[in-house]
């Protein structure tokens, strides 16, 4: 898989080209503005592959928490809520993602 990164002025001249690049290359592209992140250009199928694989690992974390918290009160059962959710950002992040 190939990654680009382009500015926003060169993403806007060439958009029609870029498009191609990605939805017929498999190329990933970063548009930059001031130097930073500010938009990513994937093909549709990465974008459903990357939507299937986010609520199979929310389904998992699902099933964790349900089957962790069965004997719990509700407010214990939120508490855990919030530690998965952070545990799961916080894994998104190492991963650079």
């Amino acid at each position: 898989m190939i990654q680009t990164v382009v500015n926003a002025k060169n993403a806007r001249d060439n958009f029609s080209d870029i498009l191609g690049r990605v939805k017929f290359g498999e190329e990933t592209v970063i548009v930059e503005k001031n130097g930073k992140p500010a938009a990513v250009m994937i093909s549709p199928e990465q974008y459903e592959a990357f939507r299937k694989e986010a609520r199979r690992h929310f389904g998992e974390v699902v099933r964790r928490v349900q089957s962790r918290n069965t004997q719990f009160s509700a407010d214990e059962v939120e508490k855990d809520v919030k530690r998965e959710v952070e545990a799961a950002r916080t894994e998104l992040y190492e991963h650079g993602e």
